[in-house]
């Protein structure tokens, strides 16, 4: 197949499922190891208001490039080597058959952080698949602070980020996990969720519960959209 098609995924809890924490509430988890009392609570205090849903995304842009100025390159390395360690063999080469197959353009669009999704994708040996992520940034600076730089921020704009695609892409399937992926989901010709958890919830979207199983629900489309 020519590139004219783009297969899109979620981060987090889409590539690798969210056991615990997600990359972002991680990163900060390891950074309160090394951190005083006060900054402990504080990163306390955001993981739980996080999980708990507490948050509009602006505002938890703003918390967490706070609590994150602390990281480092070796924290993002740390936390995506955890992330990748929860997939396994069949899930990369699942990954890796769907690209040789369709032929087409990966790309990572996600509220989460950039650098931890590179680190992740080296980390399993499948940076290569992919030729765009786009998310919010960490920009390390040479005093040694991290500040960050926000490109995806909301659910709304992970659709149009698909609509700007429509210009170059003839079909675009797109993959998440939850509620802010629903926007993206309905821009795509294709949405698919997949539910690490296995519980099986009904939705608007089919629903896989592994990764090879997406990836070959994804095959099975693009094939039959050959043929038509």
């Amino acid at each position: 197949m020519d590139k004219d098609t783009c297969i899109i995924f979620d981060f987090d809890g889409t590539l690798y499922p969210i056991i615990g924490f997600d990359s972002e509430q991680l990163l900060i988890h390891c950074l309160a190891q090394e951190a005083d009392e006060a900054y402990r609570s504080e990163a306390e205090r955001f993981i739980a208001d996080d999980q708990a849903g507490c948050f509009l995304l602006e505002d938890f842009h703003l918390r967490y490039a706070a609590l994150a100025r602390r990281a480092t390159p070796s924290h993002i390395d740390e936390v995506a080597r955890r992330l990748a360690g929860l997939l396994d063999t069949r899930d990369r080469e699942a990954l890796a058959r769907l690209k040789e197959e369709s032929g087409a353009d990966f790309v990572i669009l996600s509220c989460g952080t950039e650098n931890l999704a590179e680190a992740f994708l080296d980390h399993l040996g499948i940076r290569d698949l992919f030729s765009a992520i786009r998310a919010k940034r960490l920009i390390f600076t040479d005093g040694g602070e991290a500040t960050v730089r926000v490109d995806i921020h909301t659910p709304e704009a992970k659709r149009r980020a698909v609509e700007e695609l429509r210009d170059r892409y003839t079909t675009i399937v797109a993959c998440g996990d939850g509620p802010t992926d629903i926007p993206m989901l309905e821009a795509a010709d294709l949405g698919l969720v997949i539910d690490w958890s296995g519980s099986n919830e009904s939705g608007p979207f089919e629903t896989h519960t592994t990764l090879p199983s997406l990836c070959s629900a994804i095959e099975t489309y693009l094939a039959r959209a050959r043929e038509a």
